[in-house]
Order: structure tokens, then C-alpha cells, then sequence
């Protein structure tokens, strides 16, 4: 059974409502992404501004949460995200989160999330693209 944060949380984002998936985090949340040290996300508006330029990029993006588990207040979860881009190229991520819950919210991250190569394109071609683009 996927926790119920992560159910709703997932829920929002599938639904593309920013200020729904955005109460799910404190003010003073803060994300670490282990494969680019030193870059981390600081409080509620920079999630909002990391995810709207993700929503609005890929306009039909569909969020899936294939396997998740929490352990007191720890979150371990499996994420798909996947849609098509402005641009007509297909986008699909994955990854794993853990989050720190704090009062129902969360406080913290880290986030393991990349892109899935598509045919023909190797990672680093992927990754290049999405530099290009400002999502990775």
C-alpha cells in the first residue's frame, strides 16, 4: 500500500495542481540531489518554480508511483513521470525520493531521479537535452 502522503502527493502532480502539490512541503523544506552536490532546493517557492517549469514544459504529463513505503517518519518512494514536450519529444523520468515528514508535511529530501534513455539516444544525449532545456 503506497503511503497516503505519496498517494496524494502524486495525485496533485498527475492532476497539474502546483498549489496542492506545493502544501505538501513546509516553508523551510529543503532537497539535496546526491548526483549534483551543492545543489539544493530551499523552502516551498523554489519547488514551485522547479515544477511549474516542469508542468508547463511537458503539458500532458502523467505521474505514476510504482512502489513506496514509510518507516516512522521516513518515505521511501519509486517515481515515473512521463509526457510528451513542447517539442514533440518524449520525456520520462524515474527515480527514487526519501523524504523527511515532519507534522503531515515535508521537510526534507533526497532525490535520485533521472532521465530513461529512449531509443536511440543515449543518457548523455538525454541529459544534454535537458540542460538544453533547463530541466535537469
Amino acid at each position: 500500500m503506497i503511503p497516503p502522503i505519496v498517494e496524494q502527493m502524486r495525485a496533485a502532480l498527475d492532476a497539474h495542481d502546483l498549489d496542492a502539490y506545493l502544501d505538501f512541503f513546509h516553508e523551510d523544506f529543503v532537497a539535496e540531489r546526491p548526483r549534483h552536490p551543492g545543489v539544493l532546493v530551499h523552502g516551498r517557492d523554489e519547488v514551485r518554480d522547479s515544477w511549474a517549469e516542469i508542468i508547463g514544459d511537458v503539458p500532458d504529463m502523467q505521474v505514476e508511483v510504482p512502489a513506496a513505503v514509510q518507516e516512522g517518519d521516513t518515505v521511501w518512494s519509486e517515481w515515473r513521470m512521463f509526457g510528451t514536450d513542447r517539442s514533440g519529444a518524449l520525456l520520462e523520468i524515474r527515480g527514487v525520493m526519501i523524504c523527511g515528514v515532519r507534522d503531515g508535511r515535508l521537510a526534507w529530501a533526497r532525490t535520485y531521479l533521472e532521465p530513461v534513455e529512449q531509443a536511440g539516444k543515449s543518457l548523455a544525449e538525454l541529459i544534454a537535452e535537458l540542460r538544453e532545456q533547463g530541466l535537469e
